[in-house]
């Protein structure tokens, strides 16, 4: 049926190659981009994750947590979870302390965050090629809106 509409619709032809078309050009084989926010309130722990990719399309993720963790913690397990799902990308995070603590601005002080920023720095070595980015969490809203909505889910038991 797919072979059928492609070869007899002219209206989707020309959407097929211009599509392929951008495929092709090189300019169009950009990065994946990673927009990744955590949530924890005293409603429950959510992750927000957004992946891009080279051709604009967005891929929204928001994940509830069933059980408590900090703010920088959930900061944490959206950024890991997010880079689970793509190899080569750019990542924009709104934590400053994530940013400067995998950049080595900043000391880890709480032990549980050490251990986040270790699982972090391995899967960086997993890239190939991997940066980390501050961003305004302004800049950061579709994130922080998918961490926000996972703090809130609950699945009646």
């Amino acid at each position: 049926m797919a072979d059928f509409v492609a070869n007899y619709s002219d209206d989707l032809r020309v959407e097929v190659e211009i599509e392929a078309n951008q495929l092709l050009e090189e300019e169009n084989m950009g990065r994946w981009i990673l927009f990744a926010d955590g949530a924890s309130n005293q409603k429950g722990t959510g992750l927000g994750i957004m992946l891009k990719s080279p051709q604009g399309d967005i891929l929204p993720q928001s994940i509830s947590f069933e059980f408590n963790e900090t703010n920088n913690e959930a900061e944490y397990e959206a950024l890991i979870m997010g880079l689970q799902l793509a190899k080569d990308l750019q990542v924009f995070v709104d934590s400053l302390l994530l940013t400067n603590l995998f950049n080595g601005s900043y000391a880890v002080k709480a032990e549980k965050l050490a251990l986040y920023l270790q699982i972090l720095k391995n899967l960086a070595l997993e890239f190939e090629t991997f940066s980390l980015n501050h961003v305004p969490i302004e800049d950061n809203v579709e994130a922080d809106d998918l961490a926000n909505l996972g703090s809130c889910l609950r699945i009646p038991s």
